[in-house]
């Protein structure tokens, strides 16, 4: 089977002109084109799909489903009988299916998404039963897997996941398969879980190991990862003065790459580096000015939390108007966004402290280490901080 990973320069040019044929079109459109025309049902249009996916997952995920839906029709009407045997078609759906998975994990519908990752497991078990992996997938797919059971916090299984990525690229199995790029890029997804977890320390420990093996040149953007995620947890540990020293490299690299997004988690960040190292006022302005940016954004909870930041830094001074003023500001954002009622229990808890000029700057940060862990686990209870 002649994968995108080795395929012969031809289908990789037939590829890219099938997709240049179908982008003018709707996605209804391009739907219609795939069943009608067999000239689509191509295995490496099937793959480049899933690759165009993976990168729109990072700047428009509702065009990454779209991505991943036209490679599952195209590999779902592949037949046996061509170029592709049954193995090979079964192992190329469940690559396909994984990728759709991926997208709508990205786009938050992980109920969706661990359906997919169900039929893509279906396929991928009936394509190397007796034959193993003939295509080079395996790795990618648990790639996604992994991320997707990061997100469900099933960080054991993600983490035997990771473990098994990180096994193969380091070659203790097929000698094609060896990429120490990529396994970092299992430590990494790794680091992140741990980070999750409330872990920062075990963070940076696999961040650090996977610094040794990540390609900057390679992949920019998972270096960026990489930096950023090591950033953010060397400030959680209070490490400030490390963390310092990253953020010209952070932020240079954030506007090479041109995503806005990224950069003003990276302004986040030094916000909270200034406040570590003494720096209030930088931090004050700095947390004044991205509230608003996410708030423009239309990012709700992000401004509220940056807006926990700001009220922490005012609560440390002793300015107790400011506090309340804030507090308020932070109730507004957050009854109108969609939050989970726990985000809305630890906003009440809050503002009564507020009220009883109890709310110091400790609380604050509690409080929006709360606020922030509850959005990548909405199952969790808030308990009364004392």
């Amino acid at each position: 089977m002649a994968t995108l990973l080795n395929a012969p320069a031809k289908a990789q040019v037939e590829a890219l002109d099938l997709l240049a044929e179908l982008r003018p079109y709707r996605f209804e459109d391009q739907l219609h084109l795939i069943r009608a025309y067999r000239r689509f049902l191509d295995d490496s249009l099937c793959e480049l799909l899933c690759r165009e996916s993976v990168r729109l997952s990072t700047v428009a995920p509702d065009r990454a489903v779209e991505s991943a839906e036209l490679a599952v029709v195209i590999a779902d009407l592949i037949k046996d009988g061509g170029s592709l045997d049954n193995r090979r078609i079964y192992q190329l759906r469940g690559y396909a299916w994984a990728h759709d998975g991926n997208a709508r994990r990205v786009l938050g519908d992980l109920r969706n998404a661990d359906e997919s990752f169900m039929i893509a497991d279906s396929w991928w078990e009936a394509g190397v039963a007796g034959v193993g992996d003939l295509s080079g997938y395996e790795p990618l797919i648990l790639d996604h897997k992994a991320s997707l059971r990061i997100a469900q916090r099933r960080f054991p299984e993600a983490f035997e996941i990771l473990d098994r990525i990180f096994s193969i690229h380091m070659g203790t199995c097929r000698e094609e398969l060896r990429d120490c790029h990529l396994a970092g890029r299992a430590l990494i997804k790794k680091a992140i879980g741990y980070a999750e977890m409330g872990e920062p320390e075990q963070a940076i420990r696999f961040l650090h190991q996977a610094e040794g093996l990540v390609d900057a040149r390679r992949d920019p953007r998972l270096f960026l990862c990489l930096r950023h995620n090591l950033l953010c947890s060397l400030t959680n540990v209070e490490q400030y003065g490390e963390a310092l020293l990253m953020l010209p490299e952070i932020e240079a690299l954030c506007r090479e790459l041109g995503n806005p997004l990224d950069l003003l988690h990276v302004r986040w960040s030094a916000g909270r580096i200034a406040a570590g190292v003494g720096r209030v006022e930088e931090a004050r302005e700095l947390f004044q000015e991205l509230r608003q940016e996410f708030a423009v954004r239309g990012l709700g909870y992000d401004a509220a939390l940056i807006t926990l930041d700001l009220t922490a830094l005012y609560a440390q001074a002793g300015a107790l108007a400011e506090v309340k003023k804030l507090s308020l500001e932070i109730a507004q954002i957050f009854h109108a966004q969609d939050v989970p009622r726990e985000a809305l229990a630890a906003l009440l808890f809050f503002q009564k402290a507020v009220e009883r000029e109890r709310a110091t700057a400790q609380l604050t940060r509690e409080i929006g280490a709360f606020l922030e862990q509850l959005r990548s686990d909405p199952g969790l209870r808030f308990e009364r901080i004392r």
